[in-house]
C-alpha cells in the first residue's frame, strides 16, 4: 500500500471491532497508512496479527453487558473525532450506549441478514444498534436495502465495500490444463453449499471428466462433509486444504482454473469472489443477496440457483469445456475489481466520508441529517 494517498487533514478515529478479523485489521492498517490517527478497541485481542489497541476482555457473550462501561470511559478518554463500529448485533449494540456525536455503525452481512430473523428480541438489537448511529455504512446495495427496514435516516446510509488489494491478489492467466482445478474459499458450513458441489462434482466425475475440487476453509460442518465425500466415493478428487491464512489465499487461488460460491444463505457480499476475480478466475456462483453485485452472470462468471446441483454441475461443465471463455471471464473479471473494488478507492471513500460528516468538506450536505440525528436521540 505505498501509494496510498494520505488525508490532507489526518483525524482521530476509534474504531471498536473485532480484531480477530481480517477485515478489521485492513481497516485499521489502512486508515493509518493514510495517516488518520486510529485507535481500536476490541472484545478480544487477536494474538497471532496485533494491530495494536485495548482490549474489553470479553470471556463470552453473557459478558458483554458488563464491559459498557468500560467502553465508556475508553471512549470518554480518547475523544475521538469518529467512533466507529464495526458489526451490529454485537459490537454495535454495546456502541449503542455509547453517547458519541459522530457515531458511525459498519454492517457486514449477517448481522443484518440472520440474526435479526431469530427472534423480536433480536429484531429490536438490531434496530437500537442502528438507530443509535449517525452514519450506517453497508458492503453492498443489497445490505443498504436491509438496514432500510429499521432505520429512519436514509440519507446517512452508505455503500462502500471492503474492496480488493489487487497488489496481493494478482492476475494470472488461466491455463488449459488438466484436471481441471475447482476451488471454493468458505467456512465450512452447510449454508455455504459444499454439499451442492459435492454432488455437481459427482454428476461431473460419472461424466468422466478430469476434474479436482479443493475446499478450503474450516468450520463446524467439516467432520460431515469429509463423510459425504467418502459416501459419493470422491475420495481422489476432493482435497480439504483447511483454514490458511489470508495472505497465502493469493497463492491458493493461483493452482485453481474455477471458483466457485455455491451459498444457499443471502451472502451480504461476496468478497471471496471478488478476491478470485481480481487472480483471474472465472467464478461460479449463485443467486443470492449481494453476490449478483459481485459476479457479472456471462462476464465475469455464471450465476446458477442456489441447491440446483445439475444447474451448478452444467455452469462447471461449460467452463471445463471452454478454457477460452475461462480466460474470457478471468479478464473481465480483473478489469472489474480495478474498476470498482479496488481496496485503495474503496478506503478513500471512507477517509472522505469521515471527512465530511466532521465538517471537512461538503458541510451543508450533511447539516440536515445531523439535525435529524439530534432530534431523534434527544
Amino acid at each position: 500500500m505505498a501509494n496510498m494517498s494520505k488525508a490532507e487533514t489526518p483525524l482521530h478515529i476509534c474504531m471498536f471491532a473485532d480484531e480477530r478479523s481480517i477485515h478489521t485489521r485492513r481497516w485499521v492498517r489502512g486508515l493509518r497508512e493514510m495517516n488518520h490517527r486510529v485507535d481500536l478497541i476490541t472484545l478480544i485481542k487477536n494474538k497471532d496479527d496485533d494491530v495494536g489497541g485495548m482490549s474489553l476482555n470479553a470471556t463470552g457473550k453473557w459478558s458483554y453487558l458488563t464491559k459498557i462501561g468500560k467502553l465508556r470511559s475508553l471512549v470518554r478518554g480518547l475523544n475521538p473525532d469518529i467512533l466507529h463500529t464495526h458489526y451490529a448485533s454485537s459490537f454495535g449494540f454495546l456502541a449503542s450506549f455509547i453517547a458519541h456525536r459522530k457515531k458511525f455503525l459498519s454492517v457486514w452481512g449477517e448481522d443484518i441478514v440472520e440474526f435479526p430473523e431469530r427472534s423480536k428480541l433480536h429484531r429490536a438489537i438490531i434496530k437500537k444498534s442502528l438507530n443509535a448511529s449517525y452514519v450506517i455504512t453497508a458492503t453492498s446495495e443489497f445490505l443498504k436495502d436491509r438496514v432500510r427496514q429499521f432505520v429512519r435516516i436514509d440519507q446517512l446510509l452508505h455503500v462502500i465495500p471492503f474492496g480488493v488489494d489487487t497488489k496481493l491478489f494478482q492476475y494470472t492467466c488461466n491455463k488449459d490444463r488438466s484436471p481441471a482445478v475447482i476451488g471454493i474459499a468458505k467456512g465450512l458450513r452447510m449454508k455455504y453449499g459444499h454439499a451442492t458441489l459435492l454432488d455437481a462434482a459427482r454428476l461431473l466425475v460419472e461424466k468422466n471428466y478430469d476434474i479436482r475440487i479443493q475446499i478450503i476453509g474450516s468450520g463446524r460442518d467439516d467432520h460431515w462433509l469429509r463423510r459425504k465425500t467418502s459416501d459419493l466415493n470422491l475420495d481422489e478428487y476432493v482435497s480439504f486444504r483447511g483454514l490458511i491464512p489470508h495472505e497465502e489465499l493469493p497463492a491458493a487461488l493461483r493452482e485453481l482454473d474455477i471458483f466457485v460460491m455455491p451459498s444457499e444463505c443471502e451472502e451480504g457480499f461476496g468478497v471471496a469472489a471478488l478476491e478470485a476475480s481480481s487472480t483471474g478466475l472465472p467464478v461460479v456462483a449463485t443467486k443470492v443477496g449481494g453476490v449478483p453485485e459481485v459476479v457479472m452472470d456471462n462476464k465475469t462468471g455464471l450465476l446458477v440457483e442456489p441447491r440446483n446441483v445439475s444447474e451448478l454441475a452444467g455452469a462447471l461443465e461449460k467452463l471445463i469445456l471452454n478454457p477460452d471463455l475461462r480466460e474470457k471471464m478471468g479478464r473481465a473479471g480483473r478489469a472489474f475489481v480495478e474498476s470498482d473494488y479496488r481496496w485503495e478507492s474503496n478506503l478513500k471513500a471512507m477517509s472522505d466520508l469521515y471527512m465530511e460528516v466532521t465538517g471537512q468538506i461538503a458541510v451543508n450536505r450533511t447539516r440536515s441529517a445531523e439535525n435529524n440525528y439530534e432530534n431523534m436521540v434527544s
